[in-house]
């Protein structure tokens, strides 16, 4: 059986020779896709029609970036049969840092942001809220990506705060957003709550980027949907604050991050005690 398989596979290798189609995972979420979406866009200047599996589950989440959807997403029923099934993700090597190739800036305005409701500033949100936005999820519940994501989340947030009050100013109002706001409120409540107000935003994915992505003064985690609600903020309110972790995986580049722009205020995880 092993045998045929192998021989299958070999023979579908020599047939599916077209365009290449990122054959991403069902579990993959929005902030990992739409790095998959900026790599069928970078096959634009190769003339090649670079194209990203949509699974059913994630078509609302895409679907915030209509033109992104129409342009480079494609259900599994109309994915050719020629198409080479790639996975990009695997393939890539540790960037070197800073990020910012040069394509990220034209596929914010070209195919993000037109007739995106993520471009619309969310009401509610003041220009001197800070915004935190900390990921939960299986980073914490699955011991292997704690392992790998894990780090301590307290006392980055603790310095995180200090930092953006001496860059910024005082803290009227933090607004948390997270995926774990009932770990919010019993973990970072007392670091947060000397700063000032604060505000814990139970909303659906919409809610949360746009509040990522329009926040003027932004705390985030390692988290690719962090690194994107920076990327598409940065370009929608240049220079405003965004402050970000070193880390990004423990098993990746030397423990940093290589997602990280060369406008953000990065706090390396020995310091963060300095900074309380």
């Amino acid at each position: 059986m092993k045998f045929l398989d192998k021989a299958k596979s070999r023979a579908l290798t020599a047939i599916r020779r077209g365009d290449p189609v990122s054959w991403v995972p069902d579990w993959m979420g929005l902030g990992n896709l739409l790095y998959q979406g900026l790599w069928a866009f970078e096959g634009d200047a190769h003339h090649e029609g670079r194209r990203v599996l949509l699974h059913p589950k994630r078509e609302t989440a895409v679907g915030l970036f209509p033109n992104l959807r129409d342009r480079y997403f494609v259900p599994r029923d109309r994915v050719p049969f020629t198409a080479r099934r790639v996975m990009p993700w695997r393939e890539e090597s540790p960037l070197p840092v800073p990020y910012q190739p040069a394509e990220l800036k034209d596929f914010i305005r070209e195919v993000l942001l037109p007739g995106s409701p993520v471009a619309t500033d969310p009401d509610g949100l003041s220009e001197e809220d800070v915004v935190v936005n900390v990921r939960r999820g299986d980073y914490y519940s699955v011991p292997q990506h704690e392992a790998e994501f894990g780090m301590d989340q307290v006392a980055y947030v603790r310095a995180a705060l200090s930092r953006t009050a001496a860059l910024s100013g005082p803290l009227a109002r933090i607004v948390v957003i997270s995926d774990g706001l009932d770990w919010c409120r019993e973990h970072l409540g007392p670091v947060l709550a000397p700063h000032g107000a604060v505000v814990y935003e139970d909303g659906d994915l919409l809610h949360d980027l746009r509040a990522v992505v329009h926040a003027r003064r932004l705390i985030i985690t390692n988290s690719t949907f962090s690194y994107w609600g920076g990327y598409i903020g940065d370009d929608l309110h240049p220079g405003r604050l965004v402050i970000s972790p070193a880390l990004f995986s423990h098993n990746l580049n030397g423990g940093r991050a290589h997602q990280l722009k060369p406008s953000w205020t990065v706090l390396e995880e020995g310091c963060w005690d300095l900074d309380r």
